[in-house]
Parts: C-alpha cells; structure tokens; sequence
C-alpha cells in the first residue's frame, strides 16, 4: 500500500473543484501518469503538473473539476494508477510463468 503525503494549497481551501495538491517526495513519475489519469476523467476540465525544481522533493498538481470535487477526481486516478499496476504484475507474472514451464518441457523432451 502507497502513502502519499500532499495538501491542498490554503487559499484554495473554499473551492473544492479548483485546487492544487503539494506532493512530497513525489516527481514525474506519478505527475505524468496522474495527469494522464486525471484528463481521462470526463469531470475534469483541466489537470496538470509541475516539479518547481529538481532538488526539491515536492510535486504540485493542479485540478479543475465540474460535478465532483478535485479531492475526489484524484483519489479515483490515483486507484486507476494502482490498478493499472497490478494488472501489469499479473500480466507480466503470467508470461515468466508460462514463459518458465515452456522451458522446462523444452529440456524434458
């Protein structure tokens, strides 16, 4: 299980459809997907992404949403990312298995 450690920016603390989270110890890897997740949505009319500098550990999101709130579109991609991952385990599981036995009745025969 992932913990992630973010915040919604203070002035943004009133309008739940338009806010920018603060990620910790997060970069591109999660900002991109996430992203790409959040666009996929058809509640969110605007999502990206910023890395302010490299040497900071910080990531921040930025989301606009209509007919849900931002808190609620990001959780959703976020358990999209993590589902998306799991399938490519179980997938990538299934070929080195198959893969594997295909070699141990190569060297029986």
């Amino acid at each position: 299980s992932l913990t992630f450690h973010w915040q919604a920016m203070e002035e943004e603390q009133t309008d739940r459809s338009n806010v920018t989270f603060q990620f910790t110890g997060e970069d591109h890897t999660l900002g991109n997907s996430l992203r790409y997740m959040l666009m996929k949505d058809p509640n969110v009319e605007f999502a990206g992404y910023t890395v302010p500098h490299p040497s900071e550990p910080k990531m921040n999101v930025r989301v606009q949403t209509h007919g849900t709130s931002a808190d609620v579109a990001v959780e959703r991609a976020l358990k999209n990312i993590s589902s998306v991952c799991d399938h490519v385990l179980l997938t990538y599981k299934k070929a080195r298995d198959e893969f594997q036995s295909g070699k141990t009745s190569a060297k029986e025969t």
